[in-house]
């Protein structure tokens, strides 16, 4: 009898265990249960599959400093003498600095640089007149970059201060007159797009006219090979000179230290060479360079205002058939 009983509760016990195990698993078996389940499964999957297949994310970028749209002609001959510098004579190099008075920043950093820097400053703009009364502080030449319709305008648009060849000479001489009073410190101007105007001499006579007397020079920034500017300029007796080569048409450095041994090969062949440049990082850190190795080069950075031809005098004959300058 004993034996019997025991055998009945062993069997008992194994049933009740069964039974437990058959009642944590029935829940499986509800099917919204069993989506629930599912559901969490690809969740959680996803979530794992996603995290592995992702890569790290990157370093958030600074803001990049943009600036008005320039026209970078593909470059363009400009007429020079025969000429070859003596050897006891060291070249010479000037460099410009376009379209200052956008970003603060970028002028600040342009500012930074040890070297005669000639600052080209847009009227108008939002840190213009700052930078203007910072760049008179330090003793760097200031340049009024005079806006100038372009071939493109208006994609390309110099702003609200632009001069362009729909105006009549009454209404150029007074946007002239107050992009000159803008910027007092200037001690010259270049032109800030300006490749369909350059090519006006009629329009430009106004302008240069404005120029000669303030007692201001201009540079002829050539964004155009059809430009007139500088031949204008001679006629009309003002101080003037032509861009030689633009320094950052490509924002990188090495393609800007190239254009500069360009400068430095011009500066050896005719004794002096300008160049034109924008305050973009790549272009900073090139001009660093590039002054670091200044006596490698073996040429002389100067103002901008060393390099501008003197006026050329006209001559006309007089009543009496004697010829004067005017």
């Amino acid at each position: 009898m004993t034996q019997k009983k025991a055998k009945k509760t062993s069997t008992k016990k194994k049933t009740a265990a069964k039974k437990s195990r058959n009642n944590r698993l029935s829940w499986l078996s509800h099917p919204l249960t069993a989506l629930i389940f599912l559901l969490m499964l690809l969740i959680v999957g996803g979530y794992i599959i996603t995290r592995w297949s992702l890569p790290d994310p990157k370093p958030t970028q600074p803001p990049v400093i943009t600036y008005p749209m320039e026209e970078y002609p593909a470059e363009v001959a400009k007429p020079q003498p025969p000429q070859i510098t003596p050897s006891d004579h060291i070249p010479k190099v000037a460099i410009i600095m376009d379209d200052i008075g956008i970003n603060r920043k970028a002028a600040l950093h342009a500012l930074q640089l040890r070297m005669p820097l000639a600052l080209a400053i847009i009227p108008g703009e939002a840190h213009s007149t700052e930078i203007m009364k910072l760049a008179h502080q330090q003793h760097s030449e200031i340049l009024i970059h005079i806006p100038m319709e372009p071939i493109s305008y208006p994609k390309n648009d110099p702003g609200p201060l632009g001069l362009f060849v729909h105006q009549s000479d009454a209404q150029i001489e007074r946007q002239i007159d107050d992009i000159i009073a803008a910027l007092p410190y200037a001690i010259g101007g270049n032109n800030h797009m300006g490749s369909k105007f350059t090519q006006h001499a009629d329009k430009l006579r106004p302008v240069l006219l404005a120029l000669k007397q303030a007692g201001l020079f201009f540079v002829d920034s050539l964004t155009s090979k059809d430009s007139v500017a500088y031949q204008q300029a001679q006629q009309l007796g003002l101080s003037c000179a032509l861009r030689d080569v633009f320094l950052d048409n490509v924002r990188q450095v090495e393609p800007i230290l190239s254009q500069l041994d360009r400068l430095v090969t011009l500066a050896h062949r005719h004794g002096s060479a300008i160049a034109i440049c924008h305050p973009y990082p790549q272009t900073i850190q090139a001009l660093q360079q590039f002054i670091a190795d200044q006596q490698r080069f073996d040429v002389e950075i100067v103002p901008i205002s060393q390099l501008v031809d003197p006026p050329v005098a006209n001559t006309v004959k007089n009543s009496d058939g004697l010829e004067v300058h005017r």
